[in-house]
């Protein structure tokens, strides 16, 4: 070999080795069929995506020393709204999944959480305390137009749109005593969905064909992922309460943070049963149900998307 060859060989070799060194890990390709969800796996909560078909968590979304939580995709899919408290209280944030950067929507000394996309991606709702009470607002996409919908003296958050844009389901109550109630778009005709005297029922969840409505009780005497006919809203009484069913009645841990596939056919949910804080889907009959991760550290607020 030449001095010359043996140069050009050197060469190769050393680009590869610095290239194995400060290249950066190789994700999987983005998927079509992807859950989002929060992960406390070294001490505070992240954002990372899992492919639902094969069952891998092939993407970390965030990784810093705040908690992301209550992550939602856009209609489209290209971004997550989500709650952080990078500066030390929680804030709005959109992030873009394709370049990894992210938009700060609200910028108060207050907590902002539990953002909620309208089915047209162009408003956010979401639940703040900035007014000396925990009340839902809306505004913009881009964090203009901000707009209070609700002014009870009691908590009021936890929004989520129906598939028409047209009601909020959101949770009102203290504590042990939480309801769901639905109202308009514009924070109009607020109206009863459950109401039992016993239990807290909390985190809506309108199935994307909009005839159900998914949501957490206690009424069981442990958290449980229950479902309602959409068609009780405004009904006197309690029967929207008598038409609720358990769907995870089998299990005498904690389920909650119920959310629907996009085709309605599905929910995922976290659950305790096995021990472990994980993931599990089920049909929307509450059967079959899989476990889908199974991992040490706490999973929450997981968030479905595909490609319809």
């Amino acid at each position: 070999m030449s001095i010359k060859q043996w140069f050009i060989v050197k060469v190769l070799i050393f680009s590869l080795i610095l290239g194995c060194v400060i290249a950066p890990p190789v994700m999987a390709q983005d998927t079509s069929n992807r859950i989002v969800f929060s992960w406390n796996r070294d001490g505070d909560f992240d954002l990372f995506q899992m492919d639902v078909d094969t069952q891998q968590v092939v993407k970390p979304l965030t990784d810093n020393t705040a908690s992301d939580l209550t992550p939602v995709w856009s209609p489209d899919g290209t971004s997550i709204a989500l709650a952080s408290n990078v500066t030390n209280t929680y804030e709005i944030y959109v992030l873009n999944v394709s370049t990894g950067t992210s938009n700060v929507l609200t910028d108060n000394n207050w907590d902002d959480l539990y953002p909620a996309w309208s089915p047209d991606g162009k408003k956010i709702a979401f639940t703040s305390n900035r007014d000396s009470n925990w009340d839902i607002y809306v505004m913009d996409a881009n964090g203009k137009n901000l707009k209070r919908l609700t002014k009870d003296p009691v908590y009021e958050g936890s929004p989520v749109w129906s598939p028409d844009g047209e009601h909020i389901a959101y949770v009102e109550g203290l504590d042990a005593k939480r309801d769901i109630k639905v109202m308009d778009a514009d924070g109009s005709n607020p109206q009863v969905l459950t109401t039992l005297a016993t239990s807290a029922d909390y985190s809506p969840a309108w199935s994307p064909l909009g005839n159900q409505i998914a949501f957490v009780s206690t009424r069981s005497g442990n958290p449980d992922v229950f479902v309602v006919d959409a068609t009780c809203i405004g009904a006197t009484g309690d029967v929207c309460d008598q038409q609720a069913i358990n769907l995870t009645s089998s299990n005498q841990g904690v389920d909650q943070d119920p959310a629907w596939s996009p085709d309605g056919t599905q929910l995922v949910f976290v659950s305790d049963r096995e021990s472990a804080s994980d993931l599990y889907t089920m049909d929307a009959a509450g059967t079959t149900v899989t476990r889908i991760t199974a991992s040490d550290g706490e999973k929450r607020f997981p968030s479905w998307w595909s490609q319809q």
